[in-house]
Order: C-alpha cells, then structure tokens, then sequence
C-alpha cells in the first residue's frame, strides 16, 4: 500500500460527494508455495471491480495490442536458427505507471484494513490518478 499510495502516487484520498460515482474495490490474495508445499510468501494486490464500471461513462476504450503466440514461436525458431540472441522484459506493477485520462475522474472505495479516518468527513474515497488492476482501461493506458 505504501508503494501505491507515496511512491507511485496511484491515487488521492478525497471526501465521498453524492455524485460520485465510487466503485468498490477488493484485494486479490495470493499464497506463493515451494515445490514441496510450504508457504514461500504471500502476495496481495490492490484490485477495483471494473466489472461495474460503465461504457462510455467511467471508459471509452479498452482495445489492447496483443501479439499472437505463433508470432512468438516464429520468432524464437528464427532467433534459433540464425543463432541471435533473445529478450523479454517483466515490468513489476506495469499498469500502475500508467497515467489516467486527465479529464475522467475514477473514485473507489478504500481497501478493506487500510481505511482512513477524518474527523469531520462521513466517508473518504480513493480518487485514482494512476492505473490499477481491475480497471477496464487499464492495460490499454499501460500501452500509451
């Protein structure tokens, strides 16, 4: 969460206004074992329920290039046979460097133990500044 919230500044938490739309969010729990069973770590990562976002009013496009994997095969057996040397990339927490659009505004709820509190506001929500998983939009704002 804090890389998130002051590293990355993925959001800002502002006061929860009836017009809002503020969709909720979830965390998706991941237990990383060893070969043998026992509990190498435990990830958790941040999701918004995209599920209930609504075309054409909380996202316009969600078209992602995709490349097809017998492009990928085709690839690799020339690198092979002409001898060349191959590469990939793995980007920790590629969709929360993308930026959303400026002039949509996407409110969430806060995650589930991480509430924050303020004395003289009812209710407080996430307003997101940066991409997060979950979003319809997200892997196509990872792409720009």
């Amino acid at each position: 969460m804090d890389t998130l919230e002051n590293q990355l500044e993925a959001w800002f938490i502002v006061r929860r206004e009836p017009w809002m739309n503020v969709l909720p969010s979830k965390w998706a729990l991941k237990l990383k074992r060893f070969p043998d069973g026992l509990v190498k770590k435990s990830k958790a990562r941040f999701c918004v329920r995209g599920d209930r976002q609504i075309e054409d009013v909380d996202f316009f496009e969600t078209w992602t290039p995709v490349v097809q994997w017998t492009t990928v095969r085709s690839m690799m057996t020339l690198a092979a046979k002409m001898d060349l040397q191959s590469a990939q990339a793995d980007i920790t927490a590629a969709f929360v460097h993308a930026p959303l659009d400026t002039g949509k505004e996407i409110y969430v709820k806060q995650p589930r133990g991480h509430e924050r509190q303020s004395p003289d506001v009812k209710e407080l929500v996430l307003k997101l500044d940066r991409s997060v998983y979950g979003l319809r939009q997200s892997s196509r704002k990872y792409l720009r």
